[in-house]
C-alpha cells in the first residue's frame, strides 16, 4: 500500500471543503465534499484552467435543472432527459471533460428536497443557487489545496523514474546480448516497461503545463523543461532499442561473432554513456567531463555501419540477408539512441554551465511515494 501526494491532499480538499460549508452554514456539504474530489487535478495550471470549465459546465446543468423543473416538473423521466439534454450541450461547446460534475450539479438541483413539498419558484430558486454554490465551493476548495499544499515534485519524480525505467532496460539489454534470457519473459516484461514509460511522458506533459507567473523565471523554467523532454525521449529510446533486440534476437544470435562483439560492445558504451548523463544531472559529476571515452569508433578500425554492409554483400543465400536486413532495424535503432544520448548530453553540459544561477535542479532523494 502506498499514499503519495495525490491521496492526502484529495483528504485535505475534502477535509477543507467541509470546513468551509460548516463556516458558511450551507446544505448540504456532500455535494461540495464530492464536487471537490472530481475537480482535484494533478497540477496547479489544469486546476485553473479546470475552474473556469468547471463554472461554465456547472452553470450550464444548474440552468438547464431550474428550466426543465419550472416547465415540467422533476419526475424521474424529466431527470433523465434533463441529462441527455446537458450532455449533449456540453458536447456542443467542448465542455465534455467537465460533463460528470454539470450532471452532479444538475441533479442535486432536481432532486431537492425542497421541491418534494408545497413550495414557491422563489423558495426553489434559492434552494438552487444554494446547491450550485456548494459545487463551486467544492472546485475552488481543489484549486487552494493543490496550489498550497504539497505541490508535485514532477522533477523528482521524473528523475527517478527514468533512472529506474533505463536501469531495468540495461538489465534486460545485457541479458538479451548475452543470451541468456526468455524470449516470452522479456516480452511480458517489455510490455510493463512500456506502460511505465507512457505514464512518465504523461507526467511530462503535466509538468510541462505547470507555468511560473514570474516572468523573470520564465527562461529558467523554459531550459528545464527541455532538459526533461530529452531525458524522457533518451529513455524512450532505450526502450525501443531493446524491444528491437527482442523481436530480432534469433537474428543476432545466429550473426558473426565479431559483429556480435561489437554490437555488445557498442551497446555497454552507451549504456555507461547514459548513466553519467544521469550522474551529470544530479551534479555528482562535473558538467565538463568529456563523452570523447565513449566515442566506439575510434575503439575500431571500420564504422558498424562498413562492417554490416561487408557482412551483407558477403551473404551466399537469401535467409542470410533477410536476417542482416532485421539486424539492420537494431542497428538503426542504435544509431537514434546514440544521437538522442550525444543531444541530452550538450543539453545537461550546457545547461549547468551557463547561468549557474538559475539553473538549479532539485532532485531528492528518493523516496517510496515515487
Amino acid at each position: 500500500m502506498r499514499f503519495g501526494a495525490r491521496v492526502f491532499k484529495t483528504g485535505i480538499t475534502v477535509v477543507f471543503t467541509l470546513m468551509i460549508t460548516k463556516l458558511l452554514n450551507l446544505e448540504p456539504t456532500l455535494i461540495a465534499a464530492i464536487a471537490a474530489v472530481f475537480a482535484l487535478q494533478p497540477n496547479v495550471h489544469r486546476s485553473a484552467k479546470r475552474l473556469w470549465e468547471q463554472f461554465q459546465g456547472n452553470t450550464l446543468g444548474a440552468i438547464s435543472a431550474i428550466l426543465m423543473v419550472l416547465l415540467f416538473g422533476n419526475n424521474i423521466i424529466i431527470i433523465g432527459l434533463t441529462v441527455i439534454l446537458v450532455l449533449a450541450v456540453l458536447l456542443f461547446f467542448n465542455l465534455q471533460s467537465v460533463s460528470t460534475l454539470a450532471v452532479v450539479t444538475m441533479i442535486a438541483i432536481m432532486d431537492a428536497p425542497q421541491l418534494m413539498g408545497e413550495t414557491t419558484t422563489l423558495e426553489f430558486l434559492e434552494a438552487a443557487g444554494i446547491r450550485f454554490s456548494l459545487v463551486m465551493i467544492g472546485v475552488f476548495c481543489s484549486l487552494v489545496v493543490n496550489l498550497v499544499f504539497i505541490p508535485p515534485k514532477y522533477e523528482t519524480k521524473m528523475y527517478h523514474n527514468c533512472f529506474n525505467i533505463t536501469s531495468d532496460i540495461f538489465k534486460w539489454i545485457r541479458l538479451e546480448l548475452n543470451a541468456v534470457s526468455e524470449y516470452q519473459v522479456v516480452k511480458k516484461d517489455i510490455e510493463s516497461l512500456r506502460t511505465r514509460v507512457v505514464t512518465l511522458e504523461t507526467m511530462y506533459l503535466w509538468y510541462r503545463e505547470e507555468k511560473n507567473y514570474f516572468s523573470r523565471r520564465y527562461f529558467a523554467e523554459a531550459r528545464r523543461k527541455i532538459l526533461f523532454q530529452q531525458l524522457i525521449s533518451s529513455t524512450r529510446r532505450a526502450f525501443e532499442l531493446l524491444r528491437k533486440i527482442n523481436r530480432f534476437e534469433n537474428d543476432y544470435n545466429h550473426l558473426d561473432e565479431d559483429f556480435k562483439y561489437r554490437i555488445k560492445y557498442e551497446l555497454e558504451q552507451l549504456m555507461a554513456y547514459h548513466e553519467q548523463i544521469f550522474m551529470k544531472i544530479t551534479e555528482k559529476i562535473k558538467p565538463e567531463v568529456p563523452a570523447d571515452a565513449y566515442d566506439v569508433d575510434d575503439q575500431f578500425e571500420f564504422s558498424m555501419m562498413d562492417n554490416f554492409v561487408t557482412l551483407y554483400n558477403e551473404a551466399e543465400t537469401d535467409e542470410e540477408r533477410v536476417q542482416y536486413e532485421n539486424i539492420l532495424e537494431v542497428i538503426s535503432s542504435i544509431h537514434e539512441y546514440s544521437n538522442s544520448l550525444d543531444r541530452l548530453d550538450r543539453l545537461t553540459s550546457s545547461f549547468f554551465r551557463f547561468h549557474a544561477d538559475n539553473n538549479k535542479i532539485n532532485i531528492q532523494d528518493e523516496t517510496l511515494d515515487i
